[in-house]
């Protein structure tokens, strides 16, 4: 064997069967490394790419016990030692997927032979093995694995050796894929269940049909334990968030154990109830509306750089998807999704501060960058990959247009879009022209398409849909760290040093310095275009001379600078810096937090805008003459009343037009919205109980579509979750006397009111549609004008210039030879 990789190594039990093409595989793609007495190999959390060996010395694994509250931090617990010959992180080789459950750690000296998962698979493929579940390697790979689990949960982990042992030999290893039942409701007890990783909902049924959440179970959860010992039926619905490793300890085995161990069930009743608690404390800190949150909370667990649009800074101009395009080619997002309410813990909050407001957020249709990419393990070209930051992106030359990309990930944020033929001809990877050549295909023919998806624009210092947006609306969060009840869930802290948390108070009182520039931009302005107007009336200030000449040309100068502020806004090609010259983006420093480049720029034309009025006045007075300076002067003002319009639309319509959206949608969506409504409002009655069709012809449809009824909600502030918590508690008022909430019959009532939950939400949407549309064109309708006319105006100004420089020009004509 070669001397870089012992032959000792090669007895680890895992490499032991490798024939003589595997080993020199894994020798050149693995790396040994060297690991000094408490140097960590890896840490519990982290992504398992690779399966370790050890040459030489020992590794401990290490267990941390979940804390209920992130601040407080107990003590690891030693699960194994690994030494010379043993293998450790298993969990690589068992699911590709996986985050770390231990933490290792060097007790010695060591050397340690790092494996990536993927070509520990391959090599076994080409000594005619792998890792299906019925192979040794696979049940070898799996006992270790679940011999770690049981040393690392709470009610197995005191337990003596020997009853682990025992444990050990009746479990069955499972795995779930996202969305598979576990077990239902109903179902005999089928034995003890561990998580080695993923999540799991418990799910009761509610009171419409729709599934109630009831817990969320992450790796190192014991459940269903509470029906084992007394033989009845389950009494709640186990469902895989995500891909889910799991173990399942036979009835009779745990029966056993319970016998030999009577304390063990008093150990799970606390555990259960601590549990409870902590998820009862972390939803009571929530906002009421986060439901959509905690209803996918695999996702938020898994996003690693999630795309989100503050709803009330939002203008819904869609810059940000035009900028994408511009850079792109495509627009790499949608503005459709779900949309969130949440504290921001790290960016809202300075230390010490009260509990920060909640947000609402629309999180579009953009890659989030998982910590656990789906798309890149069905990928079956290695065309998707995964940058050292954790970026996930595309690598066009070895695209196909399969699309198993796309079908694979679960939030539908990778689209295939056609191939462009100009690039295409200098992105094509090796592997796509040989096979090719082999068919006698052109390549554009036969790739044709190229999957698509938001890469945070790798390729440059930040990207273009956060630097172009002018509200500073849009920004990508991580929501394991920076949703504040989310963190809490999942005990997960923020980072002290933060540049984020550093800066709030930064942030704060850069908040306020804006709202006070304008405020005292706009008083002095209003104390200029008071003394101006009156100077002109008295005599004392002309058009032509003194400060009515400067105040003209500093109206034109002015003019031109806030027409300037297209350029900046439409020039996302021009300053979007590559982020590496001449080298790799993927060997770039961190870029840090991105922020907008257009917003000084539009700030700017606000600040600008507000000193234009003084400035015309001053030059003019109340002058509207019946010629080109009149009409200048009438498109000035007719422009600037456009654009207080649509500021003050920034300002105050987007907040407004949050509380009436239920989920994030374009403009131009609403054009087909009440079709929609109606084909929802048909299915939601369809089948329905008789008392509910009455709900809904006597009280619900004829409040749905009060004329007004929008405004109403908008000019009292109201919000579609409280006016549905309204409608809600008037229903218990319409409904006959048994059928309400503390009424005799809660069966019938539960038969009756199916559905509900779906019906109250499209009246609520119906009666907020009308509104929803004025805001909307109130918000955007203003623009195209404004654009039109400053347009004009640049026109006008022009002429007014001519016309009024003419004489002087004409008067300088002799100094030059020209006719007297």
């Amino acid at each position: 064997m070669s001397a870089t990789w012992p032959d000792s190594l090669f007895a680890a039990p895992l490499l032991r069967g490798l024939d003589e093409g595997g080993r020199r595989a894994i020798e050149g793609g693995g790396q040994l490394r060297s690991f000094g007495a408490g140097e960590a190999v890896f840490t519990a959390g982290t992504v398992s790419d690779d399966l370790f060996v050890v040459v030489r010395g020992e590794v401990e694994l290490l267990a941390r016990p979940r804390a209920l509250s992130s601040e407080v931090e107990l003590e690891a617990r030693l699960v194994r030692v690994a030494r010379a010959g043993e293998t450790f992180g298993e969990e690589a080789a068992l699911a590709a997927d996986g985050l770390r459950s231990l933490d290792a750690r060097a007790k010695t000296a060591a050397e340690v032979a790092v494996i990536p998962a993927v070509l520990f698979r391959r090599a076994l493929g080409r000594s005619g093995r792998d890792l299906q579940e019925a192979s040794p390697e696979q049940r070898l790979l799996r006992r270790q694995a679940t011999a770690n689990l049981l040393a690392q949960v709470p009610l197995t982990a005191e337990l003596p050796e020997l009853e682990r042992e025992r444990l050990l030999d009746a479990a069955v290893p499972e795995f779930r894929a996202r969305g598979e039942t576990i077990f239902e409701r109903g179902d005999p007890p089928d034995g003890l269940w561990l998580i080695a990783d993923g999540l799991v909902q418990l799910q009761s049924p509610g009171i419409d049909g729709e599934p109630r959440v009831r817990a969320y179970l992450r790796a190192g959860d014991v459940f269903g334990d509470a029906e084992l010992l007394e033989g009845r039926a389950r009494a709640l619905t186990a469902v895989a968030m995500g891909h889910s490793q799991l173990s399942r300890i036979e009835v009779g085995a745990y029966r056993e154990l319970v016998d030999r161990h009577p304390a063990l069930l008093e150990a799970a009743r606390r555990l259960n109830e601590r549990r409870d608690a902590h998820e009862a404390a972390a939803l009571a800190q929530a906002p009421s509306t986060t439901r959509h949150a905690f209803q996918d909370l695999y996702r938020m667990q898994m996003a690693r750089s999630l795309l989100t649009i503050d709803q009330d800074a939002c203008v819904r101009c869609g810059h940000c998807a035009w900028s994408c395009a511009e850079v792109h080619g495509v627009a790499r997002l949608v503005r459709r999704g779900d949309k969130v309410v949440t504290r921001l813990k790290v960016v809202d909050q300075p230390d010490g501060a009260a509990q920060p407001a909640a947000r609402e957020l629309l999180l579009p249709n953009s890659c989030q960058h998982c910590k656990n990419p789906s798309c890149m393990l069905d990928c079956p070209t290695g065309a998707v990959g995964r940058d050292p930051e954790g970026e996930v992106f595309i690598r066009e030359e070895l695209c196909t247009g399969c699309g198993a990309c796309a079908k694979a990930c679960p939030w539908e944020n990778i689209r295939m879009a056609p191939r462009g033929p100009s690039s295409a001809q200098q992105r094509w990877g090796e592997p796509l022209r040989e096979a090719a050549e082999r068919k006698g295909m052109d390549l554009l023919a036969m790739f044709p398409e190229v999957a698509t998806k938001c890469d945070s624009c790798r390729a440059y210092e930040a990207p273009a849909c956060v630097q172009s947006c002018p509200t500073e609306a849009i920004v990508r969060l991580e929501p394991e760290r920076d949703f504040g009840e989310v963190a809490a869930f999942l005990g997960v802290d923020a980072p002290d040093d933060s540049e984020e948390g550093r800066g709030a108070l930064g942030a704060q009182l850069s908040a306020l310095a804006w709202p006070l520039a304008l405020t005292g931009l706009g008083a002095a302005s209003l104390i200029v275009c008071r003394l101006a107007v009156a100077l002109h009336q008295g005599g004392g200030w002309s058009p032509g001379r003194s400060w009515g000449l400067a105040g003209g040309l500093a109206a034109a100068a002015v003019m031109g600078l806030l027409a300037a502020y297209a350029l900046p806004k439409r020039g996302v090609r021009r300053w979007m810096r590559p982020r590496v010259k001449g080298a790799r983006a993927d060997e770039a420093p961190d870029r840090g937090r991105a922020r907008s480049r257009v917003r000084p720029h539009f700030r700017a034309h606000l600040l600008l805008g507000l000193a234009l009025p003084a400035l015309i006045l001053a030059h003019t007075g109340w002058s509207l003459p019946a010629n080109a300076s009149g009409l200048l002067a009438l498109l000035a003002w007719i422009t600037l009343a456009l654009g207080a319009f649509g500021g003050l639309s920034y300002a105050w319509i987007p907040p407004a037009l949050t509380r009436l959206e239920r989920r994030g949608a374009l403009p131009e969506d609403l054009a087909t919205e009440r079709e929609r409504l109606e084909d929802r409002l048909q299915r939601a009655l369809s089948g329905k109980s008789a008392v509910l069709k009455g709900l809904a012809r006597d009280h619900l449809l004829p409040w749905a579509r009060t004329l007004g009824g929008g405004a109403a909600m908008v000019l009292r502030g109201q919000s579609v979750s409280e006016a549905r918590a309204m409608l809600r508690e008037r229903v218990e008022g319409w409904l006959p006397e048994p059928l309400r909430r503390d009424g005799p019959r809660p069966q019938a009532r539960a038969e009756a009111l199916a559905g509900l939950d779906a019906l109250l939400d499209v009246c609520i949407e119906l009666r907020a549609l009308t509104a929803r549309r004025v805001l909307t064109t109130m918000l955007r309708g203003w623009l195209g004008p404004h654009i039109l006319l400053t347009g004009a105006l640049g026109v006008a100004l022009v002429v007014h210039v001519a016309v009024m420089a003419g004489p002087a020009l004409a008067g300088l004509l002799p100094w030059f030879g020209g006719a007297p």
